[in-house]
């Protein structure tokens, strides 16, 4: 089972299939252009915790929105310890909402939650990431 999305009517919720303690890594991507990629590597569990906590339950519909040239986007690929990836991509669209994917729903959604702070809330190094790196998801 992968990232599922509960609810009715318009507005649903993310459920992640996994919760932290299952989480060995996360890599968060952040670009407008991928050839400039960056990468941050979060280790430690209480970071960890912090970012499952920022998609559990997080609030999402399928509101339909105009396509923004020059956003940004915040990928977030979780490492699991049984070796299993997840990958939810974040395009911004406006100042704190954007549009998000993940591995297992087959369409994206808006969401009004500020999804990119958690670039800049994390604390550690940004390298260079290659664009075959980055999560895609279709």
């Amino acid at each position: 089972m992968g990232i599922v999305l509960t609810g009715c009517a318009r507005t649903e919720h993310i459920a992640l299939a996994f919760t932290a303690s299952d989480v060995e890594s996360v890599e968060i991507f952040h670009y407008v252009i991928p050839a400039d990629a960056e990468k941050k590597t979060v280790t430690q569990p209480e970071d960890i915790a912090g970012l499952v906590d920022t998609f559990e339950g997080l609030s999402v519909t399928d509101k339909k929105t105009e396509p923004v040239a020059g956003g940004s986007t915040t990928s977030f690929r979780f490492r699991l310890f049984d070796e299993t990836v997840y990958d939810i991509v974040y395009s911004s669209i406006a100042v704190k909402s954007g549009r998000i994917r993940t591995t297992s729903t087959g369409q994206d959604f808006f969401t009004s939650a500020d999804i990119e702070a958690s670039w800049s809330n994390c604390d550690y190094e940004a390298v260079p990431a290659a664009e075959s790196e980055l999560p895609v998801l279709s």
